[in-house]
């Protein structure tokens, strides 16, 4: 059986040994097909993932190529990549890819009500990320459009499961995570909330009041704007605390 993956760099693994996948516009047509399991992905969407605002003269006949190569590439053992009314299709079970994976590992934990299976189950699904989603794909639209959505799915599961592990009390556990985390996204408020709850909840409550001030002046330099509700309501339940 042949496994998938584009949380990271796009990869096919067969009886779990790596298929390599050479050609840049071959990635970039497996990616675009995967993204869209058991879907048709039209024949203009792919040209223009492949070529942008440059395709080819015979661009039909270039993508028909493209995806020839592709089934080669994938052997026998591929799924079932389909040729459909107006474009192109590969057939997948939600086993096969580590996107779907994702995807249903986070729509378990919006079932769970307690934190320690919804920080477990959100784990599991984090785990899936080798890097940056689709990375190294050579598609300037598949990088603006789809990559971002892809890293908004992961840094919200993210923020869930650092709730998840808040209210389990592992507060001193989480302080350096959060500070990795608001370096790396400075104007994601809501790790910033957290890291002050971490931080009140690990007993350094001097930390947690000038990491509002930290933010509160990011915030003002960046976007001229002060903290969001979230932030000020934590700020005033440290001070109240003590």
């Amino acid at each position: 059986m042949l496994e998938f993956g584009v949380l990271g760099q796009v990869e096919v693994r067969a009886s779990g040994k790596p298929v390599t996948i050479g050609a840049a516009k071959l990635r970039a047509l497996l990616a675009s097909l995967l993204l869209r399991p058991n879907r048709t992905v039209t024949t203009p969407m792919l040209i223009e993932r492949l070529w942008g605002d440059r395709p080819p003269q015979r661009g039909v006949a270039a993508l028909q190529n493209y995806v020839l190569r592709l089934r080669q590439t994938l052997g026998a053992a591929s799924p079932a990549l389909r040729t459909t009314p107006g474009g192109y299709s590969i057939e997948l079970r939600p086993e096969q890819l580590d996107l779907w994976r994702f995807e249903q590992l986070i729509t378990a934990a919006d079932s769970l009500t307690g934190p320690a299976e919804i920080s477990a189950t959100l784990t599991e699904a984090l785990a899936l990320w080798r890097g940056p989603a689709l990375e190294g794909v050579a598609s300037e639209l598949l990088q603006r459009q789809e990559v971002p959505r892809l890293e908004e799915l992961r840094l919200s599961a993210v923020e869930r499961r650092v709730e998840a592990d808040l209210l389990l009390g592992r507060h001193s556990m989480l302080v350096a995570e959060l500070r990795a985390l608001t370096g790396e996204h400075p104007l994601r408020e809501q790790f910033w909330r957290q890291l002050m709850i971490a931080l009140g909840g690990s007993g350094r409550r001097a930390e947690a009041l000038a990491t509002y001030r930290s933010v509160s002046r990011l915030l003002s330099e960046e976007l001229g704007l002060d903290p969001g509700p979230e932030l000020r309501e934590q700020h005033a339940a440290i001070l109240a605390a003590y």
